[in-house]
C-alpha cells in the first residue's frame, strides 16, 4: 500500500507538471525564469529516477548515496506538494476569478510547507525525546517493584546524518536514564552490517546498565533489501550483525529468553525474531498463527515476562498465547510524521497501516508499546514524531490502570 500511495504521488506530480507547464505558455517556457524551472524540473526528475535505478540495478546503496538520495527525496517531495498546491489553488482561482488572490495564498502555504519540511530535516529528525511510563501489574514481583528499562529502536546507522553526533547523544540519554536493563528492538542497521564500522562500535559500547543489553533483529537486519545478495549474502549480513552486537557484550535473542533475577524473584526476557510471513511486506497484519514456542520454551506462564518484538504486528499473537505481560516494539517510527495533542491524543499516516503504531496500548493489565525510534528510513526527516527513547518503570499493583507516564 505504500509503494501504491507513492505511484499515486508520482503521478499527480506529473500531472501537475504538464499541468504548470502548459499554463505557462510558449512564451514562458522561454522565458530565462521559464528556462531554468525547466532545467531545474528535469534534473530532480533525473535525480530522483537515476537513484531509483541505481538502487535497484544492485548498486551499493550504503551510507553516502542513500543520504545524499534521502535528501533528493525531501526535494521531490516538497516539488510535488509545492506545485499541487499552485494547481488547486489556481483552479479555484479560474473558477472564482480569484486569481491573484489564490496565487496569493498558493504561495503562503508553499511557504509553510518549505518551513515545516526544513525543520522535519534538521530539528525534527535530531532532537531525541525521552517518554517515562508507569507500567503496573499484578503479576509483577516484589523484588522487581522500581525496575526500569530503557529502550531505544530502529536507528537505521547508515542513513544517520551527523551520524556520530547523533550515536553520542543517544548513549549519554541512555546512561543518565540509569537503567537497570536497557534494551533495542532491531533495526540497527538500514541496509547491511557494513554501516557497524569501528567508530559506529566504539560509540555503542558506551552504554551501561546494571543487568546488560538485549537486542532483537528487524527487518531491516536481515539483509532484505540488499541487492547484490552475492556479495553479500543476508544470511552473512545476520551474522556479522549478530557478531557485531555480541562483541559489545550484548545478548541477542532470536526466538529466545534470558531470565532476570532480583534477590528471590525473577522475570522473563523474550526476543523473537521477525515474522517470515512479514519479510516481504512488513507494513501488513499478520494473518497466520505465530509458533511461539521456541521463544518461551521452559518459561512457566506464571512468570512476569517482557516480550521485545521488532514488528507490532505480533502482540495479538502474544497475547492469544497467554504471554507478553509487556511487549516492546519499534519498527513503524509513524512513518515519520505525527500529530499530538497533550498526552492522549495523536494520529499519523501510519494509522492507515497498522492497528497499534505508536506510544502505549493496553489490554486489561497487559502492555504494547511501540517505540517511534532513533533514526529514519528513505528520507531524513521526522514531522512531529521525534527520535524516541523510552524509560519504563515496572510497579507491582492489585490491578487497574496498567499505564502511566509523561515526556521529557
Amino acid at each position: 500500500m505504500i509503494l501504491a500511495c507513492f505511484v499515486l504521488f508520482v503521478a499527480l506530480t506529473l500531472y501537475c507538471e504538464y499541468s504548470l507547464l502548459r499554463h505557462m505558455g510558449h512564451t514562458g517556457r522561454r522565458s530565462p525564469a521559464g528556462v531554468a524551472y525547466i532545467v531545474l524540473t528535469v534534473l530532480l526528475w533525473l535525480a530522483v529516477a537515476g537513484g531509483v535505478a541505481y538502487a535497484f540495478a544492485g548498486g551499493d546503496t550504503a551510507g553516502w548515496f542513500m543520504r545524499a538520495f534521502g535528501i533528493v527525496l525531501v526535494l521531490f517531495l516538497f516539488n510535488g506538494l509545492a506545485k499541487l498546491l499552485f494547481v488547486l489553488f489556481g483552479y479555484i482561482g479560474r473558477r472564482t476569478g480569484r486569481g491573484r488572490a489564490m496565487g496569493i495564498t498558493a504561495a503562503v502555504c508553499c511557504t509553510l510547507l518549505g518551513a515545516v519540511l526544513l525543520y522535519g530535516l534538521t530539528v525534527g529528525r535530531s532532537r531525541i525525546r525521552v517518554e517515562r511510563v508507569e507500567v503496573a501489574s499484578s503479576r509483577l514481583p516484589a523484588g522487581f517493584d522500581g525496575f526500569r528499562v530503557a529502550m531505544f529502536s530502529d536507528v537505521h546507522t547508515g542513513l544517520l546524518l551527523g551520524r556520530d553526533r547523533v550515536l553520542r547523544r543517544m548513549v549519554d540519554i541512555i546512561n543518565a536514564l540509569d537503567a537497570d536493563v536497557v534494551v533495542n528492538c532491531g533495526d540497527i542497521v538500514n541496509y547491511d552490517y557494513r554501516e557497524l564500522d569501528g567508530r559506529v562500535l566504539e560509540i555503542l559500547s558506551g552504554i551501561r546498565s546494571r543487568d546488560g543489553v538485549y537486542a532483537v533483529l528487524g527487518n531491516h537486519d536481515l539483509g532484505i533489501y540488499i541487492r547484490d545478495t552475492v556479495a553479500y549474502p543476508p544470511q552473512e549480513n545476520v551474522r556479522h550483525i549478530v557478531e557485531a552486537q555480541r562483541s559489545l557484550g550484548w545478548t541477542v535473542l532470536r526466538d529466545s529468553s534470558a531470565i532476570l533475577v532480583r534477590g528471590g524473584d525473577s522475570i522473563a526476557l523474550t526476543g523473537l525474531s521477525f515474522p517470515e510471513e512479514l519479510v516481504h511486506r512488513s507494513h501488513e497484519r499478520i494473518e497466520r498463527e505465530l509458533d511461539l514456542s521456541e521463544a518461551y520454551a521452559g518459561l512457566p506462564e506464571k512468570l512476569f515476562g517482557i516480550t521485545l518484538s521488532h514488528a507490532p504486528q505480533a502482540w495479538h499473537r502474544i497475547m492469544a498465547a497467554g504471554r507478553g505481560d509487556l511487549t516492546l516494539s519499534g519498527h513503524v517510527h509513524s512513518l515519520q510524521m505525527k500529530l499530538r495533542l497533550g498526552q492522549k491524543w495523536q494520529w499519523s499516516p501510519a494509522a492507515w497501516f497498522y492497528d497499534e503504531w505508536s506510544g502505549p496500548y493496553a489490554d486489561g493489565e497487559r502492555m504494547l508499546y511501540v517505540n517511534d525510534g532513533i533514526g529514519y528510513a528513505m528520507v531524513p526527516m521526522r514531522i512531529g514524531a521525534r527520535p524516541e527513547i523510552t524509560l519504563f518503570e515496572l510497579r507491582r499493583s492489585d490491578g487497574g490502570d496498567c499505564i502511566g507516564g509523561g515526556i521529557e
